[in-house]
């Protein structure tokens, strides 16, 4: 298994960042560079959201992020890739939760779990880990970037 972590410190309410990483988690295209479309489907399983996953398109074409925890009170959330999921991997899971720091202070923490597919695949394990390591950082970078100036990061605005 492939563990890595992104974090970044956000001079922003928990609740406000919540907002945009939670309740607006089918909304991901708006801020983050990985992704040139999102839409929410499917039933829904969380109090207080109308879907359970995220259907979205990225430079790899279409991939579907189905929630498997929406906790508010605790502001985590965690997902699966049930379909688009990357070649060399047999599970992709996300998880994503803050932490208060203050009035106006939030850490924002991108975490993501590979199981790579095989043995010749794991050998590959330390430039997959580079590259969701940069994955993670960026989207972290790209959520603070869009909640403390009200517009997407450079990189979303250069696609």
């Amino acid at each position: 298994m492939i563990n890595v972590k992104g974090e970044a410190i956000i001079d922003k309410k928990i609740e406000d960042v919540w907002e945009i990483m939670g309740n607006q988690f089918a909304k991901v295209h708006v801020w983050c560079s990985n992704f040139k479309t999102s839409k929410p489907g499917g039933p829904s399983k969380f109090s207080g959201l109308n879907y359970s996953h995220r259907d979205t398109t990225t430079n790899r074409g279409q991939t579907i992020q189905e929630l498997d925890k929406f906790d508010p009170d605790k502001y985590i959330l965690s997902y699966h890739i049930s379909k688009g999921i990357p070649p060399i991997a047999k599970t992709a899971i996300g998880n994503w939760s803050l932490k208060s720091l203050g009035e106006n202070k939030t850490t924002v923490i991108i975490e993501f779990e590979v199981d790579p597919k095989n043995f010749i695949v794991s050998l590959l394990t330390p430039i997959i880990k580079k590259k969701l390591s940069t994955a993670a950082r960026e989207i972290a970078e790209e959520l603070k970037y869009y909640l403390e100036n009200d517009k997407p990061h450079p990189r979303k605005e250069a696609l």
